[in-house]
């Protein structure tokens, strides 16, 4: 049952339209049971009528009166209330309350002009009414745990078992660091758990902490899971109980302190959230969601003999110590009386994949970047809840893709495991069933979003100065060679791998000798590529960034090449030429 708070106009209204010999409060589902698309309409139980004179209902969670002619208005044969195509709309599962003055109706008050007996007597019972609603409204809200607060959100939680968290808890500030190359945005969310290296202590940050596109680290407070235990010094903790897609490392930054403030309403509702989630015992989802809690990756085999559970964790380097505390949580949710086996793996082998997207045509490069960025996490997603031994499906991933708006098509173009292909396009699925599995590389490419690059040359101050614009045409032509070689399915590996000395080749630097990628391709037996000896005392280095993805450096020839994925487009994005600087004792 769901409870709506009414205000004092409102309740005045429906009072005053009662009088009158009017309807109030007639209750209309919305959207109406049965109804098929927009404009909605409510018949009126008691038509034709006069007018319509107020429409209540609930907006974004909040009592709201609707406005006549903004958001809905009178059927011309005054039998139906009709919603505007453009005002405002209830909330869908609501309930509507619509009063008005039909036009048969008895009235025998006549008195009811503002500071009449009658008129005086109905706002004082308004008053009073609109009152006991506040009341009710505070008693409702107080038996949710998302709207409690104080000490009826104490009373709320303690069914849970659950107790506020008093002055005198360890906290400290983590901060959350970048992976180099990395790009766009990363979410921590609250509640992440970090331990020390031993594992013997846990703390968990108590806000979501986001680190926009480009900055380095970001950080937020963590607090220790139990009461009793000592301190922690600076650098202590240092591991995640999940990692986290983008993130190199943690640490506190400073020793943690004793927290001088009570747990307020906002962490005990994230804490006790957490705590439903865990709640759950006995069942081989109490099981699953403890060794998750762990970040450790296992089969769990329920099956084969009853009264025995068998747990394969697939990771064989795990410490004594967090095989002790991981054995201990998972003994913590087994069923009464069922005995548990514990064996240990090798850590399951990355799926690398690689996702052909094609877009709405005329979308802007934001929309195309968030495209990509939603596609990414339903592949990751759909990954993490694949069943460790289970085949994967293309129709799901396919699906998952489809489903994102503005994706008018999706294929994948290679899947692999140590190298060896297990895309099996013919039964639509990755052959990755018996194998230990999780998804390693994901390259997606949607020829409407351009692999970026970005160049820079570097000289000393004494040298010639390289050409800027030479330098732009040179690899412009480049790229716009490989864009119409790449638009064409079946481009060969070697065709689409850019080392550092296929790009030093195509660019110009004083005294170097340099040709077209073309010419190269044509006869790559012909050319000596240079390296980055021959080319001092320049330095070339170009980076590659794709949507959504880190940036590859390729600085000399013992960088990693780029290999372009099929139909991968490049674009030229800038080119610096800058003076090198000064080393010790030049």
């Amino acid at each position: 049952m769901s409870f709506r708070r009414k205000a004092y106009p409102e309740v005045a209204d429906h009072l005053l339209n009662r009088l009158l010999g009017g309807v109030s409060g007639e209750v209309h589902a919305y959207p109406p049971p049965g109804a098929a698309r927009e404009p909605f309409t409510f018949p009126l139980k008691n038509a034709p009528v006069v007018d319509i004179t107020s429409v209540d209902g609930s907006f974004n969670g909040e009592s709201h009166t609707f406005s006549k002619g903004v958001d809905w208005e009178l059927s011309s044969e005054k039998t139906h209330l009709v919603w505007r195509a453009d005002g405002s709309r209830p909330d869908a599962g609501s309930v509507v309350e619509v009063s008005y003055l039909p036009k048969q109706r008895e009235s025998r008050l006549n008195d009811l002009y503002p500071g009449s007996v009658v008129r005086t007597l109905l706002e004082a019972v308004a008053l009073e009414m609109a009152g006991l609603y506040a009341q009710m409204d505070v008693v409702y809200r107080s038996g949710f745990i998302g709207t409690a607060e104080g000490g009826a959100l104490d009373h709320v939680v303690s069914l849970l078992g659950v107790e506020r968290v008093r002055a005198g808890r360890n906290v400290t500030e983590i901060e959350f660091t970048r992976a180099k190359n990395t790009r766009g945005e990363i979410l921590v969310r609250a509640g992440t758990r970090l331990l020390t290296a031993d594992g013997a202590i846990e703390y968990e940050t108590l806000a979501d902490a986001t680190l926009a596109d480009g900055q380095p680290s970001a950080r937020v407070s963590a607090r220790d899971l139990v009461a009793t235990n000592d301190g922690v010094p600076a650098g202590s903790l240092t591991l995640l109980a999940k990692p986290i897609a983008g993130i190199d490392s943690v640490s506190n930054t400073n020793a943690s302190s004793r927290l001088d403030r009570d747990e307020t309403d906002e962490e005990l509702r994230l804490r006790t959230q957490s705590v439903l989630v865990a709640s759950e015992r006995g069942t081989r989802g109490a099981i699953l969601a403890e060794i998750a809690r762990h970040g450790v990756v296992a089969d769990v085999d329920d099956e084969t003999q009853p009264g025995l559970i068998d747990v394969l964790f697939h990771d064989d380097t795990l410490a004594p110590e967090r095989r002790k505390r991981l054995e201990d949580g998972v003994k913590s949710v087994r069923p009464a009386g069922v005995q548990v086996h514990f064996t240990y793996g090798a850590p399951p082998e990355p799926v690398d994949l690689e996702i052909r997207l094609s877009t709405a045509t005329g979308l802007l490069e934001s929309d195309l970047k968030r495209i990509q960025q939603n596609v990414r996490s339903s592949v990751s997603d759909y990954f993490e809840r694949l069943p460790v031994k289970s085949a994967g499906s293309i129709s799901k991933l396919i699906g998952l893709a489809m489903g994102v708006d503005g994706v008018e098509d999706m294929s994948i173009v290679s899947a692999a495991v140590g190298g060896n292909s297990v895309l099996d396009a013919a039964n639509a699925k990755l052959s990755i069933e018996g194998m230990t599995t999780r998804l390693g590389s994901l390259t997606i490419v949607d020829p409407a979003l351009a692999t970026v690059l970005t160049v820079a040359v570097r000289h000393p101050r004494d040298q010639d100065l390289p050409d800027k614009t030479a330098i732009q045409d040179a690899l412009q032509s480049t790229v716009t060679y490989l864009n119409e070689l790449n638009a064409v399915p079946g481009l060969a590996e070697a065709n689409r791998t850019l080392s550092w000395g296929k790009l030093a080749l195509v660019t110009p630097t004083p005294g170097a000798s340099v040709t077209t990628l073309a010419a190269f391709d044509a006869n790559p037996g012909g050319f000596t590529l240079p390296t980055a000896a021959s080319r001092a005392p320049y330095d070339l280095q170009f980076v590659f960034t794709r949507p959504g993805g880190p940036s590859l450096i390729v600085d000399t020839e013992a960088a990693a090449p780029l290999v372009l994925a099929s139909f991968e487009r490049l674009s030229l994005a800038k080119v610096a030429v800058e003076v090198k600087p000064k080393t010790g004792g030049a």
